[in-house]
């Protein structure tokens, strides 16, 4: 029996081995296999398979070979004291090694001991290789879960699902509006007086028809050009004039032509995000924009019927009434057909993008290296890549639609309200679907939450308009770094500019005191006030830059290189991780031949197999880390956005605000933003150090925190010195600029004056009678 099922065990375990060396094994250029050569010499090799040296030809493996001489003495004593007891034991206990230690695992755990203490490689012992063999296949399953997310990315075209902007049941609303307003009009008139046009495509005010019917006629459309549906009038004002005569000839037998002037009953304008046109997603985005294109051609088309059921039904009591399911259906199919379009270019988009990156191509993030060639090891390098799909992706599917309704013309028409009327009461008994709970219910039985805006005050709403420009990106790291450079270049500006000002203001007001006399007398008072009042500004932008510039700094470059910095450091701890347990590989040997505890290992040896396990993980729970983090900024940064301004409004209530309070509320929301970029990207180290212990493994602390606030400190520090030591000179450097300027300007006014007074004196001698 036990035969049977160690058989039908065996190709389980084979299965399994398969698999495991299929997700670990490691490419021998792996960047991170290059590393490890630098510190442990070329005995790394044996992780690919390869043969190491038979002669040390690294430091550490050089002094590893005299550690491991020394344990295996110490082993060798160990080995000895245990068979003098156990001799002892025998004689007074009658038992093989007495009663304390295990007659079948004790001895084996010592000839273990034995061979893993033993020269292997390099000067390093057999227990020091595997440690090195264990986190080179902890590297491989890290390059294959790094290989895993690029793929999913590729694949899904993003890291998260992006907002899709477009409101579909106010789109079809204001459409439907369209077509009831075209035919009700067409309708009271008993005559076409307002068609629908085709979808145009405006490039360069050059008007292309793209539409007849209902169907696209080019698969590929520009990109980033407009794309217009009209409902126009039929005629011109001449021309409705013409046929309005010739009907009233013949006694108005198909109704009374009218114009209503320029698209009378709307138009739907199209606004496509200007997007990179380089060959890499050229073809995508053009297939996306003609998708989208097409929705709404088809969302147009799908209401046609029943706009005219509405029309039918307001002109004629009898008639059936519209179905009242029709509408959302066209809704559902036109998100659906949305939907699809906007999947199918985010997998495109992302694939191209990442195939560049994976082929080394320069061009990617300048790296010769692709991120897949580079392995788990450059992960932190393309945080901002794997965001710049998202913004991208993000970017392409924000179109602008622009939804114009009737125009006045239309309305002003006598039987418009009828059809309006109409239109109103489907509105109110047609079924809509519960975005709760995905049922079909009557529209009047949604409710939905009204806008409410309190009236924030000035400061509030620009504090509103700058959270609402670091929305503009889907990652608000990404979105307060352009609040950042943007401060910073305002600044910097502003500041020249004022600088420039104060000098010429403060070289004319010395200019003035030099010339002196009736002239300098009359000018001294302007130029004098005007030289306080540009100094008095100058040190206004410089007071405001001690409070601004810190909170750029950090904004535009501390804060988005936090995930380098952490990642960083977390590859930094793994390699001080692995030197470490090389260098007690050899003790961690030595625990085996201890006698204590039953089984294979023993009670010494347990503590490391739990290290060796955070070894062989740490760099795949690095990049878990890493990801879990990108998207829990995501999720806390959109929480902190609906928090923050009602928090604050609250506690700042009705006291009077001014640039300082806008100032303290950007440091707040920089300050609580750096705390959650760091807890979140903190995970990088964080899970690795703290997953084990759901098994009893012990939180192996390695201190990157620590190290990435040390960082933070020097940084602040740095840009506070930074910004104080740019006031103090720029202070020296006006006064001194304007005094040397002014000086030249009055040495250059007194010559002037010495010369005219010379050639005066010489011209009344002159001209004076002898």
């Amino acid at each position: 029996m036990r035969m049977k099922t160690a058989l039908l065990l065996l190709p389980l375990l084979l299965s399994s081995s398969l698999a495991f060396a299929s997700i670990t094994d490691v490419d021998p250029q792996d960047k991170s296999l290059e590393y490890l050569r630098y510190i442990f010499g070329s005995t790394v090799d044996i992780i690919t398979g390869g043969t190491g040296p038979s002669a040390p030809d690294s430091v550490l493996g050089a002094m590893s070979q005299i550690l491991n001489t020394g344990m295996l003495v110490f082993t060798g004593l160990i080995i000895g004291y245990v068979f003098l007891t156990g001799v002892l034991n025998s004689a007074h206990e009658g038992n093989p090694l007495g009663k304390m230690y295990s007659t079948m695992w004790v001895p084996l755990r010592m000839v273990v001991a034995l061979a893993l203490v033993l020269p292997f490689s390099g000067g390093y012992s057999t227990m020091q290789i595997g440690v090195l063999w264990l986190a080179g296949h902890g590297i491989g399953l890290a390059n294959s879960t790094w290989n895993m997310a690029l793929d999913h990315i590729s694949g899904t075209g993003t890291l998260y699902p992006p907002q899709i902007a477009i409101n579909y049941e106010q789109t079809a609303m204001r459409i439907l509006e369209s077509r009831v307003c075209m035919h009700g009009i067409n309708t009271a008139d008993r005559h076409v007086n307002i068609e629908e046009k085709p979808i145009e495509i405006v490039a360069d005010d050059q008007v292309v028809s793209m539409r007849s019917s209902g169907s696209t006629g080019s698969t590929l459309v520009p990109v980033q050009h407009k794309v217009m549906q009209r409902y126009d009038s039929r005629y011109s004002l001449a021309g409705a004039g013409v046929a309005y005569g010739a009907a009233w000839l013949s006694g108005f037998p198909s109704g009374v032509p009218r114009s209503y002037g320029s698209n009378p009953c709307g138009s739907i304008s199209l606004e496509f995000a200007e997007i990179d046109e380089g060959t890499a997603i050229d073809v995508p985005v053009r297939s996306f924009q003609s998708k989208i294109i097409q929705a709404h051609a088809d969302l147009d088309e799908d209401l046609d019927a029943l706009a005219r059921e509405i029309v039918l039904k307001a002109v004629d009591d009898t008639a059936p009434d519209p179905d009242p399911t029709a509408y959302n259906m066209a809704v559902q199919q036109f998100k659906i057909g949305y939907d699809k379009a906007v999947n199918d270019a985010l997998s495109e988009i992302a694939t191209a993008r990442i195939n560049k990156w994976a082929g080394g191509n320069p061009d990617a993030a300048g790296m010769t290296v692709g991120a897949r060639d580079a392995g788990w090891i450059s992960v932190g390098a393309w945080y901002w890549d794997l965001q710049r799909v998202n913004a991208e992706t993000q970017k392409m599917v924000s179109v602008q639609a622009e939804l114009s309704g009737p125009t006045e013309s239309a309305i002003e028409n006598a039987d418009y309200k009828i059809f309006s009327s109409a239109l109103s009461a489907y509105s109110q008994n047609m079924q809509v679907t519960d975005p709760r709970t995905g049922a079909l219910v009557n529209a009047m039985e949604r409710s939905t939450y009204a806008d409410d805006n309190n009236g924030l005050g000035v400061v509030m709403s620009t504090a509103d308009s700058i959270l609402n420009f670091a929305l503009s990106e889907p990652d608000p790291i990404a979105g307060m770094a352009n609040v950042g450079h943007t401060i910073i270049t305002a600044f910097e500006t502003t500041l020249a500019a004022a600088f420039l000002t104060d000098l010429a203001a403060c070289v004319a007001d010395d200019t003035s005191e030099a010339v002196g006399g009736l002239i300098g007398g009359a000018s001294r008072p302007v130029t004098s006030t005007l030289c306080r009042m540009t100094n008095k500004t100058l040190w206004s932008l410089v007071g405001a830059g001690f409070l601004l510039i810190p909170i750029a700094l950090m904004l535009a470059f501390y804060l988005p290189a936090t995930p380098m910095i952490l990642w960083i450091m977390g590859v930094a701890g793994w390699l001080v991780m692995l030197i470490e347990a090389v260098i007690a590989a050899p003790v961690w040997a030595v625990s085996h031949a201890m006698p204590e505890g039953q089984g294979f290992i023993g009670e010494r040896a347990k503590a490391g197999y739990m290290v060796a396990l955070s070894l062989f993980l740490r760099p795949t729970l690095a990049i878990f880390g890493f990801f879990s983090g990108m998207l829990l900024v995501i999720v806390m940064g959109k929480v902190l956005m609906l928090l923050f301004l009602p928090a604050m409004s609250g506690m700042i209530g009705d006291s009077l605000s001014g640039v300082v309070t806008l100032a303290a509320l950007l440091a707040i929301f920089t300050i609580v933003l750096i705390q959650i970029a760091h807890r979140a990207y903190g995970l990088i180290h964080e899970v690795p150090d703290k997953v084990l212990r759901y098994i009893g493994g012990g939180a192996e602390n390695l201190g990157e925190a620590s190290n990435e606030q040390q960082s933070r400190s020097i940084f602040v520090g740095g840009a506070a010195k930074l910004v104080g030591g740019a006031g103090h000179s720029m202070r020296d450097k006006t006064r001194g600029g304007a005094q040397s300027m002014s000086e030249a300007a009055g040495n250059g006014i007194k010559s002037a004056t010495g010369a005219a007074k010379s050639g005066m004196s010489k011209i009344s001698k002159m001209l004076s009678p002898k």
